[in-house]
């Protein structure tokens, strides 16, 4: 009888573990493409995260203490909730909306139980994330797209705005280059080859044609850091094996290719900033001369930042709610054509300040900072490229969210949870190799 029963279990477990994994991968795949199919799959997901919660046979994991911050999160949240509905009755139902949003930054914890500390299960998830976004841009864009992109107009494939599509463009051309220097250090099949190169090229490609300028500055950053670290690798390696032209002409045609793209898109930059530097933008912010900026592109943050720090002063500890930024906005000392236009702070840190202050910063901080512990074990021999793959995607996720609001949109909500999620993984499981299969 005791045999029968811990049969049932385990068989109720392993279809509960197969419905969680397809329900995952759908989530993953389908937000671009049906953001109704995804979220189908989302609550699907959560209720086989519930019950493989409530059937965790181990204590020290049922109860980990990264759950006290997400309670801790909605109590700060139901806490706020009660002021913003007081100060702002006109967005009661808003504030409920946009607190669930920040909230699901927390399912980053229920994809790191379900990865299980699997590299395989980790690169699994994330590659069906990548094909779900470059399946999306297949069916959204099309060639007159691309080559009126190519011509030096701004395009962003019907997606929120470019700086969204820039920002998605930006993380396969990361992912692919850090693919293609794998490629270069291990013995690789043609396919994988062609797969991480096609990568490189569509986000590159994608990331001109966006004509982003935060993006393009923050992926600038990134990829002559990769590159640095790379060639000191490759300087450090004593094998001969390095020198021979298998290794090294691929190499020298991939900075060659990057030269020649870096100086294809100068152009496009330079014009972007003249329109900046036309209406003297810029050197008014350098003189401090705030109260001179006009509302252009940089001049609308310069002046969102200032006022919403007011605010954040005001309240700094719990916030105004999350939702509150769009009556804010409306208060703020703005024409009225910026606040029909604008409606949020184009500043994620900020954003976070204004809806639940310090107390909720520091709890998404901590997160964060337990996220970003757990990739970098995948510095070993074996699993370096990923993980310097990985930590240079968050660090161009840190830098692009200084000049827009990526957090409050489902672009940088998915990729904190499922990027946060492999992160996650290692450090509440640690490190694990052997589930090949990704539904163990």
């Amino acid at each position: 009888m005791e045999c029968g029963r811990e049969e049932m279990r385990g068989g109720w477990r392993a279809k509960n573990h197969v419905v969680g994994w397809v329900a995952l991968s759908v989530y993953a795949f389908s937000w671009l493409i049906s953001f109704d199919l995804s979220r189908s799959a989302e609550s699907v997901f959560i209720l086989c995260f519930v019950i493989a919660w409530f059937s965790e046979p181990d204590p020290s994991t049922k109860w980990h203490r990264i759950f006290l911050l997400l309670i801790a999160f909605i109590l700060l949240q139901v806490w706020v909730h009660f002021f913003a509905v007081e100060r702002f009755p006109d967005f009661a139902d808003s504030q409920v909306k946009a607190a669930r949003h920040m909230t699901k930054l927390f399912l980053c914890i229920a994809v790191a139980w379900w990865l299980r500390g699997s590299v395989q299960a980790g690169k699994y998830l994330l590659l069906v994330f990548l094909a779900g976004i470059v399946v999306s841009l297949v069916i959204n864009s099309n060639v007159e797209e691309w080559m009126t992109g190519l011509s030096g107009s701004r395009v962003d494939f019907g997606y929120t705005n470019a700086q969204h599509t820039a920002f998605l463009m930006g993380l396969l051309l990361i992912v692919g280059v850090s693919w293609l220097f794998r490629c270069l250090h291990w013995g690789v099949s043609k396919s994988e080859w062609g797969l991480a190169l096609a990568l490189t090229v569509l986000g590159l490609v994608g990331v001109v044609v966006t004509q982003t300028r935060a993006v393009l500055l923050a992926l600038a950053i990134i990829l002559l850091g990769l590159l640095v670290v790379w060639l000191v690798s490759l300087i450090k390696q004593i094998q001969r094996a390095w020198l021979r032209p298998r290794v090294l002409l691929p190499l020298f045609a991939l900075v060659g290719g990057f030269v020649l793209v870096v100086n294809s898109i100068v152009p496009i930059v330079e014009q972007r900033f003249s329109k900046e530097n036309e209406q003297n933008v810029v050197q008014a912010i350098l003189d401090g001369r705030l109260d001179d900026v006009p509302y252009s592109s940089i001049g609308n943050r310069v002046h969102s930042w200032v006022y919403g720090w007011e605010r954040v002063q005001q309240r700094p500890l719990t916030g105004w709610g999350a939702k509150s930024r769009t009556p804010l906005m409306d208060e703020g000392p703005f024409p009225d054509w910026v606040k029909r236009v604008y409606g949020h702070f184009h500043n994620s840190y900020l954003e976070i300040l204004l809806a639940y202050g310090f107390l909720g910063m520091s709890i998404l901080a901590l997160l964060t900072s337990m996220i970003i512990k757990g990739t970098l074990t995948l510095f070993g021999l074996v699993q370096r490229h990923w993980g310097i793959g990985l930590i240079s995607a968050w660090m161009f996720f840190f830098m692009i969210n200084l000049f827009e609001s990526y957090l409050i949109f489902n672009s940088g909500m998915y990729f904190f949870i499922i990027f946060g999620g492999v992160g996650l993984t290692f450090y509440l499981f640690g490190e694990h190799h052997k589930a090949g299969d990704v539904t163990r």
